[in-house]
């Protein structure tokens, strides 16, 4: 009995020991292709991120400093990087021009100041950015593109990844997608434009005073939840949609006279004093404008 224990210990130390082996090689290769830098910048640096494929997040401190810390998934990549004064480029080079997949993929995890200008191209993967406020301008193919607490001036443009925008402030939002959903949610902005073909578009926060919202969907679906604050002039069109409408709407304010498109389902009018413009329109798609829940 004793020296079964005593093989049955003996065979758990082997383990232990492999795996620790094991986890410790895991480490080293992990470090091996991790690449890290630190750059050192006055004011509101520009940082430039070109990648093919893998996840970009990018978030802010109080530092004067660019931290990039990037994760290679093979040694047929490498990332370049080159600093002039507070400008910033980051990009990824192929190596091995037969690799394919996932042995292109680089991930990013970029810190920057809270007042900085970013634009991020990728191709697939995704795009997180928490509190940056500057300009900020994101183009993919097909990664989704995730922002919170951003402002400034945001312009996306996408092929097939969808666009969350959460409490997004500061001067104007723009985002183009082909086949991608697009959802602004709480955000406080004055300035929002908003076209897809085929992606469908989601929209839930307050209309702010004086500003402009237009949203257009070709063929897919558009909903629009309001809060009770709001106050606007609408213009809804589908012209094969239906249009559901549960604001309460007077005839325009403002003397303007709009004709509906001939064999269209439309919505004019005026809620509140009529402050902000909103214009809905799609091809095919339905066309929701509903009260937000309080």
């Amino acid at each position: 009995m004793r020296a079964r224990r005593t093989v049955q210990s003996l065979d758990l130390s082997l383990r232990t020991a492999f795996a620790a082996a094991l986890l410790g090689a895991m480490a080293l290769t992990a470090s091996a292709y991790r690449i890290e830098k630190h750059f050192s910048v006055t004011g509101r640096p520009v940082v430039t991120i070109h990648n093919a494929s893998g996840r970009i997040q990018v978030n802010s401190w109080t530092k004067p400093e660019v931290m990039v810390v990037a994760d290679r998934s093979s040694n047929s990549v490498d990332v370049d990087t080159e600093q002039a004064g507070s400008r910033i480029e980051i990009g990824t080079r192929v190596l091995n021009d037969s690799a394919r997949g996932a042995d292109l993929q680089v991930d990013y995890r970029i810190t920057v100041p809270d007042e900085s200008q970013l634009e991020i191209r990728t191709d697939t993967g995704s795009i997180v950015v928490e509190s940056v406020h500057g300009n900020l301008t994101f183009d993919t193919l097909a990664a989704d593109v995730n922002l919170t607490n951003v402002g400034g001036v945001v312009v996306v443009s996408t092929g097939d990844g969808s666009v969350v925008c959460t409490r997004c402030d500061g001067e104007s939002f723009k985002a183009e997608s082909v086949s991608g959903n697009v959802q602004m949610l709480q955000p406080v902005m004055d300035r929002v434009t908003v076209h897809t073909t085929a992606g469908n578009i989601f929209f839930d926060g307050d209309f702010l005073s004086h500003g402009l919202y237009y949203f257009r969907s070709d063929t897919g679906n558009t909903e629009v939840h309001f809060g009770s604050a709001s106050s606007f002039d609408l213009s809804a069109n589908s012209m094969h949609g239906a249009v559901f409408s549960e604001a309460a709407l007077q005839p325009d304010k403002h003397g303007r006279k709009v004709k509906a498109p001939k064999f269209s389902n439309s919505l004019f009018g005026t809620v509140g004093s009529g402050n902000a413009k909103v214009e809905l329109s799609s091809f095919s798609g339905t066309i929701k404008i509903l009260r937000r829940d309080q």
